[in-house]
């Protein structure tokens, strides 16, 4: 089709006028339980699935243009998007293969939530599929590291609270609790950035509690968190001395607060997660790794309640919890060939 660019992507101010429609009011869509709506996904996913749809649109410039004549929906047809793999595979690995595709179903879903889409999802099933799970390289922890880092960081700090708390020293209790929390409360980044002392945050003199409403959280399922008489203690000081200290000013809500006078941002959060947990477990530390951590220990400590690992992650897959069962089974058998070690060298001994 005369008009259009032969690039790997295509441009937005290329698209088909009705491709930029459907976008454009999916982008807008205010209504939070419309089916399909964006409403919830976070700046990255919108990005990934608007990139994936560039590329889909890219390709079909270079091998079949006049299919955007068509209207997206008729696009969508089982051997368009096998040939869009295929086309993909030409300068992208097969994992990348299957992300592309996904973002590109991903798009459909939210421009065009009406659409069949059954034979789509299929194809990127099957891509993910044959790739396999990926290796997991990263180290296994548990929920009961990071509580004893957190308590840890407070600890150190707890006997300075007071109206005379140096910034430093509030900085690092406000990390310990942070990282204390997400042991029991293990939301996901951007939930743990955008908590609020008044949206989320509900405590009295007899305990707390954390609820975040559905249409804040990437399942729609709403979150409610007790706060352990454990932590109780350290939450208070942290709203009492700690916090004021760090940010005095009152019109700033947010429950992890920066002293430029605002909430943390995420690269904030995810570099103090990196560098505690370099300092004093020798380990790299991910905001999301305390997901795998809660997943790890329910693994370790109680695999038959899978089901409530499940919940408390709130995974609508029960795979997507089981997959960190891989990493628990690790931990088993290291510490079965520790105790066989132990066995063996006390054999020895009695030589």
């Amino acid at each position: 089709m005369a008009g259009f660019e032969a690039k790997l992507h295509l441009r937005f101010a290329r698209w088909p006028d009705a491709d930029k429609a459907l976008w454009q009011k999916a982008m807008d869509a205010d209504d939070p339980f419309a089916m399909g709506s964006a409403a919830r996904l976070s700046a990255a996913s919108r990005k990934r699935y608007f990139m994936g749809w560039r590329r889909f649109l890219g390709f079909l410039a270079i091998v079949e243009p006049e299919a955007l004549e068509i209207s997206p929906a008729e696009r969508l047809r089982p051997e368009r998007i096998k040939r869009f793999a295929k086309h993909l595979a030409l300068s992208c690995s097969a994992s990348s293969v299957a992300t592309g595709v996904e973002a590109a179903y991903h798009a459909a879903r939210v421009m065009m939530p009406g659409a069949d889409l059954d034979r789509f999802k299929e194809i990127k099933t099957r891509l993910h599929k044959a790739v396999g799970p990926k290796r997991q390289t990263r180290a296994a922890i548990t929920s009961l590291q990071l509580l004893r880092l957190g308590e840890e960081l407070m600890d150190e700090i707890r006997p300075k609270l007071g109206a005379t708390l140096r910034l430093a020293d509030a900085v690092q209790y406000r990390d310990g609790l942070m990282i204390a929390l997400t042991a029991f409360f293990p939301v996901r980044p951007k939930n743990l950035v955008a908590l609020d002392l008044i949206q989320h945050m509900q405590l009295d003199d007899a305990g707390g509690t954390v609820v975040i409403p559905g249409v804040q959280t990437k399942t729609g399922t709403p979150l409610e968190f007790e706060i352990p008489p454990l932590l109780l203690q350290y939450l208070r000081g942290y709203c009492r001395f700690v916090r004021p200290q760090i940010n005095s000013k009152d019109r700033c809500t947010a429950l992890w607060v920066s002293p430029k006078g605002r909430g943390l941002s995420y690269a904030a959060i995810r570099a103090l997660y990196a560098r505690h947990s370099a300092q004093r477990l020798g380990l790299h530390i991910r905001p999301h790794d305390v997901r795998a951590a809660a997943a790890t220990a329910w693994a370790v400590f109680s695999p038959e309640q899978i089901g409530v690992a499940q919940e408390l992650l709130a995974h609508k897959d029960i795979r997507t919890t089981t997959a960190h069962y891989n990493r628990a089974r690790g931990i088993q058998a290291s510490r079965g060939y520790l105790q066989a070690l132990r066995r063996i060298r006390s054999s020895a001994a009695d030589y």
